[in-house]
Formats: C-alpha cells, sequence, structure tokens
C-alpha cells in the first residue's frame, strides 16, 4: 500500500550521517583503541568516509552504521532506532488506513516527528519474540 504524498512520515528529523561524525568516530575509536581491532575494511571504511563531502548511498550508509555499532554503539543506535520508527509508523498508518481511520492516520503523521524515536526505542527494546511482524525481514 503506497501513502499519498500527504501522507509520508516527515523525515526531516532523521539524525544525519555527516562525513564529521564519522570522523567523530574514528577519534573515538583510536581514543579507546577499538580502531585496531576493527577489521581492515572497516577501517578503510572509517577513514574514508570521513574524508566525503556527504553520505548519501545506502549502502554506504548501512557499512558506516555496521562500523559505528563497534565504535561508538550508542550512536548507532540513535540511527538504528530511527530507522525502526519508520518502519513501525509506517505500520500503523497503514493499518489505521485499512480499517477506515483516516483521521487516525493523519494524527499519527502530524506527530511523526515525536513518536519515530519514541517507537524506534520501543520497538528495538523488546524482546524479538513480542515484535510485531512489519513485513520486512528483522536486523
Amino acid at each position: 500500500m503506497t501513502l499519498s504524498p500527504s501522507l509520508e512520515p516527515p523525515l526531516s528529523s532523521m539524525p544525519a550521517l555527516t562525513p564529521s561524525l564519522v570522523y567523530a568516530a574514528y577519534r573515538r575509536a583510536l581514543r579507546f583503541g577499538v580502531f585496531w581491532r576493527l577489521r581492515p575494511e572497516e577501517r578503510a571504511i572509517l577513514v574514508l568516509a570521513s574524508r566525503l563531502r556527504a553520505i548519501r548511498s545506502p549502502a554506504l550508509r548501512e557499512a558506516v552504521i555496521r562500523v559505528l555499532e563497534k565504535v561508538w554503539p550508542e550512536k548507532a543506535r540513535t540511527y538504528r532506532a530511527f530507522e525502526a520508527g519508520v518502519k513501525v509508523l509506517l505500520h500503523r498508518v497503514s493499518l489505521a488506513l485499512k480499517i477506515g481511520a483516516a483521521e487516525a492516520a493523519q494524527a499519527l503523521l502530524a506527530q511523526a516527528h515525536k513518536l519515530i524515536p519514541t517507537l524506534g526505542y520501543s520497538h528495538l527494546n523488546t524482546p524479538s519474540f513480542y515484535r510485531p511482524s512489519l513485513g520486512e525481514a528483522e536486523g
């Protein structure tokens, strides 16, 4: 089910994955000695991504987040929570539209900037046995 343009969640509140953040993660890895415990390709991702002007590629973004999970787990969890929050919000909006509650879907999307992080952290902290199926493979 596709949403109309007015029913898209606002992605402007998404935390930016910038090269300066990757450079900060690189410096943190060096400071805590984690850098030398990374595999060579992970070290290369950290160094080279910090030299870019912007990180636009979804594949590179996913690779950087995987490296961030090892170097700076708290920061990586923020990105994972946002991704999970968007999926949960879209799932709830599609359920609301399926039962004919368009006003409820609009209300959910109106509060999306507040709900996305909350839903994401809630989803990540729920044991996998109790998590609702969102239609995609859990990560």
